[in-house]
């Protein structure tokens, strides 16, 4: 009798057949892992529409990424789990990889707490300087909000990292505790007297920290020599001098812990001219620093004003840090400018300066009547869109040059923004009259002359 396709000979299926329980269980776990994947999606995707003054949709796209990349590791784990029982090497592998497990998951989960707290605090700053669609009360200052941020990010991420590689050797077996005592050195014990002159240190910090910003709030109440902006600035880097000198002293006492004195007095030699090699390298970016705080305290110019820095440099003013100004070209270009320039140059501002006068030079002949030149001059201007009435265009007699008597219009706009296509339509308008009066501008080479019958 013929065997069917699907019938096997001999004993293949009897040596198959004890493994078929394993692989059964193994579909079912990857079959429930799947399931799994896809309702933690469909969980985060409602999760995402929810309005959050904590958790904005990054950090949800973040959380379910490290959860997902968990699972599908639990998963594995319960994979190798079911298949070992088929194979004694696999499971040695197993039972090596579970004992340090543990540690590996401690450290992945402080700093995932650790980044989850960043991303929140991210998000909660950007609520009290009222960018989310609910408002606070009150709009907290951005920059200082800024300074704030930035401290506690790098505090929260050197504590964790510090706490998860302490915490996850702690968590090790003991031969890997000897082999990284062994290669590396006996981690330091903590000492209870040092944690609370830490904690000490970082409390004695933020009280600084707030008092200088309270100081800075209660000057913008008070004074009127300074702007805000000028105050927010000076804020900004008095609470940076103290977090820097704070966090320079902790270094100093958390290296005193494991350093003798005087591999710690070489250290602090060593410091010193990093920070002495790091002024002079920061030498121009002081000077540009030192020159925004004067310009801040001068106050010459605002963002969105159009300006004329130095002799030919016309633009608008896009923002205004502290050691840079950037502005944009009537071509639309960006330009950086060093503030150290803006103090060294004369700057012009034409918003500020409303109304601001156009001037066109136009020299004509000496015989042409002088009533006749001016009146059309003066017609010119009124007749150009964008030319103010009050200051009243005028037309003097500004130089003789030969046979050539030089006319200056002066002419006024309250649209700086518009200068170049005023004067460029005041110039149109000056050249229609003349051509309709026959009076043609001297220029180079060339005399203005009137027609025979006019003379």
């Amino acid at each position: 009798m013929a065997l069917g396709p699907l019938q096997a000979e001999g004993d293949g299926l009897i040596d198959i057949l004890p493994y078929l329980p394993t692989v059964a269980l193994i579909i079912v776990a990857i079959a429930l892992m799947m399931w799994f994947l896809a309702w933690m999606s469909r969980y985060f995707e409602y999760l995402k529409t929810i309005e959050s003054r904590w958790i904005d949709r990054p950090t949800f796209d973040f959380v379910h990424r490290v959860l997902e990349a968990l699972w599908i590791a639990f998963m594995i784990i319960v994979v190798l789990a079911i298949a070992q029982t088929q194979s004694p090497a696999l499971r040695g592998v197993l039972v090596a990889f579970v004992l340090r497990a543990p540690a590996v998951f401690f450290a992945i989960f402080v700093l995932f707490v650790a980044s989850l707290v960043v991303r929140m605090i991210h998000r909660f700053a950007a609520y009290l300087r009222g960018e989310l669609r609910a408002k606070p009360r009150r709009a907290a200052p951005p920059r200082a909000l800024a300074l704030t941020e930035i401290v506690l990010k790098y505090l929260i991420y050197l504590a964790a990292l510090g706490l998860a590689i302490l915490g996850g050797v702690r968590i090790l077996p003991s031969e890997d505790q000897a082999a990284i005592a062994q290669n590396i050195g006996t981690l330091p014990a903590p000492n209870l007297a040092v944690v609370l002159e830490l904690l000490a240190a970082l409390v004695l910090v933020l009280v600084a920290d707030r008092f200088v910003n309270s100081i800075f709030e209660d000057l913008k109440r008070r004074t009127r020599k300074f702007s805000q902006r000028v105050l927010d600035d000076f804020k900004a880097i008095t609470r940076y001098a103290v977090w820097l000198i704070s966090a320079v002293i902790i270094l100093f006492l958390l290296l005193g812990l494991v350093l003798t004195a005087d591999r710690l007095v070489i250290f602090a030699i060593g410091f010193l001219a990093f920070l002495m090699l790091g002024t002079v390298l920061a030498f121009d970016p002081a000077r540009n620093a030192l020159a925004g705080v004067t310009l801040m305290r001068a106050d010459p110019f605002d963002v969105g004003d159009r300006v004329k820095i130095g002799d030919d440099l016309v633009c608008d003013v896009v923002s205004m840090g502290l050691t840079m100004t950037q502005v944009r070209t009537l071509r639309g270009e960006q330009v950086n400018v060093p503030n150290t320039r803006l103090v060294q140059q004369p700057v012009m501002n034409f918003t500020r300066s409303k109304p601001y006068a156009i001037s066109v030079d136009v020299p004509v002949d000496f015989e042409i009547e002088h009533d006749r030149v001016r009146t059309l001059l003066v017609r010119a201007a009124t007749e150009t869109r964008g030319i103010v009435s009050n200051p009243a265009p005028e037309a003097y007699g500004k130089d003789l040059e030969g046979s050539t008597i030089v006319y200056q219009l002066l002419a006024y706009t309250d649209e700086p923004n518009r200068m170049k296509e005023i004067k460029s339509a005041l110039i149109w308008a000056i050249q229609d009259l003349f051509t309709g009066s026959d009076i043609k501008p001297t220029g180079p080479g060339l005399t203005s002359r009137l027609r025979p019958a006019e003379r």
